[in-house]
């Protein structure tokens, strides 16, 4: 399935979050004055944040409007050192998509605009010619063609050649003379690329070309400078709108490696940016959703307590257990122990036995954050502080909301849940016990009653994990390290 078989957002974890986002950004842009310019806006989200799913979508949106849209990802072509070549490609490419007749009319101002990129010389190298000769071509074109092609290129920049006998009066005038046609070329260049939209755009009221660049910060350093130079000006363009999408710290880092450690990247960006925009971090939930995380767990086989019946509960456990350790988890972090978790549930330790699914994730998560810690002193009690304050104190209350004796109930299970269930101690006639459909942490009509006669009738055929040693020793036992 292609990414226009579906409507902008439709399989959106935040639901209509981010879409409405996208709706918002779009009408700020579409009321900004871009008649005479070109506008050019940072959207900035750091890893994790969905950025490159977002302005997938954003481009979608925007194409529903009745807007050109074109999605570059300048990480895959920074190899190929041109960035005039890689936006004017994609620019013909879509725009060739939206034109039913491709007359002769059509095809002059197409090849107008390569003629401009050719003539502006050194701003194109050979690489690039060929890149636009190829699109112009079509696969039919032979290597000897494009070389043909990007050699002209070359000539255009050698035909003035500053010969040896030049004295140094004679060199200026060379000089001046070179850059008053290169300001010329580009002049051309921006208006017959006007002109080739103008005609793609020939029945359409929306003017305005978005133009989507994603995963700059992961380019080399020298190109992200180099395509920001390029959408800066050579494509300052009335009616062009840019959007370029980046962690913009690691592109300032980015930007440091060029010009040095003491070079002030922020204010260097920020004579590229008319504004910038955030991506928010998505909240865990939304984050464990959209990544398809546990998505291969196959939850029938596991004997939990509470029970799950569907990887979304078990996202929503996790989330918990996440919530209570937001201010030490990163998204790129939870991603981590999130495959940890994953390699202790598909264990056949915990596939052959009762265990409770809070304390386990609580213990995962833990260890993993709180492990190196030198106090607590011991191994377990580091691991329990994901969900026990002071290993005493469970976290996990201060989510509950509702009446007092659900609250109650949580007091008495959290830490202990198969502890309770093979004491046999429960009373179905106390308060706390009553048989009530709750909503506990997002699972579903969780009924205290039946969970434990099921547990009960479990317990028979299957061991129980149930201390939080023995938990960490099995986690232990399998680990794996993950680094993304």
């Amino acid at each position: 399935m292609s990414d226009t078989d579906t409507k902008a957002f439709a399989n959106c974890a935040t639901g209509n979050k981010r879409k409405e986002l996208a709706e918002r950004f779009t009408q700020y842009l579409k009321s900004r004055n871009t008649k005479d310019n070109a506008y050019v806006v940072n959207l900035n989200g750091a890893w994790g944040t969905g950025k490159t799913y977002f302005v997938t979508e954003w481009k979608k949106l925007v194409e529903d409007k009745g807007h050109i849209a074109i999605k570059i990802d300048a990480w895959e072509s920074d190899y190929l050192n041109n960035p005039l070549a890689i936006i004017i490609a994609e620019l013909l490419e879509q725009i060739k998509s939206n034109i039913k007749n491709h007359d002769a009319r059509f095809r002059n101002v197409e090849r107008n605009v390569a003629s401009a990129i050719f003539n502006m010389g050194k701003s194109m190298l050979p690489i690039g010619s060929k890149v636009v000769g190829k699109h112009l071509l079509g696969e039919a074109a032979t290597s000897e063609i494009l070389d043909l092609i990007a050699s002209a290129t070359g000539s255009v920049t050698n035909h003035s050649a500053v010969k040896d006998d030049l004295n140094m009066g004679d060199l200026g005038l060379e000089v001046a003379s070179q850059h008053k046609r290169h300001k010329q070329f580009t002049q051309d260049f921006k208006e017959q690329a006007r002109e080739l939209v103008d005609f793609a755009l020939e029945d359409n009221p929306n003017k305005q070309v978005f133009i989507f660049i994603d995963e700059l910060d992961r380019c080399r350093p020298t190109y992200a400078i180099e395509m920001l130079e390029t959408v800066k000006h050579l494509f300052d363009i009335p009616d062009f709108i840019f959007v370029l999408s980046t962690d913009t710290s690691q592109l300032q880092h980015s930007i440091k490696a060029v010009y040095g450690h003491d070079f002030d990247s922020h204010e260097y960006l920020s004579r590229f940016f008319e504004q910038r925009f955030t991506l928010p971090e998505p909240n865990f939930l939304e984050f464990l959703t959209a990544n398809n995380i546990f998505s291969t767990v196959k939850i029938n086989e596991l004997n939990t307590f509470p029970s799950i019946h569907g990887v979304e509960e078990l996202r929503e456990v996790v989330n918990v257990i996440c919530r209570l350790n937001k201010d030490h988890l990163s998204l790129r972090r939870l991603k981590q122990i999130c495959t940890q978790l994953e390699v202790v549930l598909t264990s056949v330790d915990f596939k052959e036995a009762i265990f409770p699914i809070f304390d386990l994730v609580g213990i995962v998560f833990g260890d993993a954050l709180y492990g190196g810690l030198i106090e607590p002193k011991t191994p377990i009690s580091r691991a329990m502080m994901a969900y026990k304050a002071n290993g005493e104190k469970s976290k996990i209350i201060d989510f509950v909301i509702g009446k007092e004796k659900v609250i109650e109930t949580i007091k008495q299970l959290s830490g202990g849940l198969s502890q309770i269930a093979q004491s046999k101690s429960y009373n179905f006639n106390n308060p706390i016990f009553d048989d009530q459909s709750i909503t506990f942490f997002g699972l579903k009509n969780f009924s205290l009653n039946a969970e434990l006669k099921a547990l009960e009738k479990k317990s028979s055929a299957c061991a129980y994990i149930n201390h939080p040693q023995q938990i960490l020793n099995i986690i232990n036992s399998i680990r794996i390290d993950v680094e993304l």
